[in-house]
């Protein structure tokens, strides 16, 4: 597959705008996969699937919850998440890591393309657990190797480059591969090489990514970390400019008790089971204003 196959957030910016439904699930840790997996469970439980969307776009933990929405696997992976033989790894941002992505922001002055290459150099440079390992990590994950047969798409940022991708089955690129690579956090997991580039977390310069749904003019945002760090856009700030636009936006983010049950750490794995049923109550809850801007099927 060509490197033109591989779309950028500057071409899907510039696309025609459709009359159509996305869903947009952020990055959040191992936390925010269990959340928004609990999410679209308790969306189901109450009658609301958003399966038939006319695009499923996932950031890090989004593309796994991305993954099971597009695949029919969202009970099973709800029922997962309190699973406590998985194989994780136990992580924390180092607040030598937490510096460096301010300092890259900040020396981006607002300019993704450049904050990402300046992670993008970070993250090459760090040390991190083995490619190898993440990779099991990863495989947990899924239950198959195969792209869906669903319009799913996962971001990924070009780590020479700057510029934020969309990885789907046209892409050339392996499921579990483009996994890894939109959920490479920079320093914290290794880069992830494929199609001669070298891929960096694509929720590093925004953690939601909602502005993609630009081409759409219904939009469910589900925003495990609705808030990026100091001097970067949150799901709240690129929700505003979709709703500018005219697009018809509901935004859903961990509410309080949900925060808590959390906790400070979004990749503890020992907190799978409680953001879980968080996510659930929060779905059910949710599902009527959710209906109002998807619609019927």
């Amino acid at each position: 597959m060509s490197e033109g196959s591989l779309r950028s957030r500057f071409t899907h910016n510039v696309a025609k705008s459709v009359v159509g439904r996305a869903v947009i699930l952020g990055g959040g840790g191992v936390t925010g996969i269990a959340w928004e997996t609990g999410v679209l469970k308790g969306l189901q439980d109450a009658g609301t699937d958003l399966a038939a969307a006319d695009a499923i776009i996932g950031t890090s933990a989004g593309s796994f919850a991305g993954t099971y929405l597009a695949a029919g696997l969202v009970n099973q992976f709800f029922d997962a998440q309190f699973d406590d033989d998985v194989v994780e790894i136990a992580a924390t941002m180092s607040p030598e890591s937490i510096g460096a992505f301010r300092k890259a922001i900040a020396e981006g002055g607002g300019d993704p393309r450049v904050t990402g290459r300046g992670l993008g150099r970070m993250a090459l440079a760090a040390a991190t657990v083995s490619s190898e390992a993440r990779a099991a990590v990863v495989a947990s994950r899924l239950s198959s190797v195969d792209w869906p047969d669903a319009p799913l798409q996962m971001t990924a940022i070009d780590a020479e480059t700057g510029d934020l991708h969309l990885l789907d089955r046209a892409s050339g690129i392996p499921l579990a591969t483009a996994a890894a690579a939109s959920g490479a956090v920079p320093g914290l997991w290794p880069a992830v090489e494929a199609q001669g580039r070298k891929w960096i977390d694509g929720g590093s310069c925004s953690p939601t990514n909602a502005s993609l749904g630009a081409g759409y003019n219904r939009v469910v945002v589900i925003a495990p970390a609705a808030e990026g760090l100091p001097g970067s856009r949150g799901a709240r700030d690129e929700v505003a400019d979709l709703e500018a636009r005219g697009v018809q936006v509901i935004l859903i983010v961990p509410d309080e008790r949900t925060r808590e049950a959390i906790g400070d750490n979004v990749f503890d794995p020992t907190r799978r089971g409680p953001a879980a049923e968080g996510g659930r109550r929060q779905g059910q809850a949710a599902a009527a204003d959710v209906k109002s801007v998807w619609g019927a099927d």
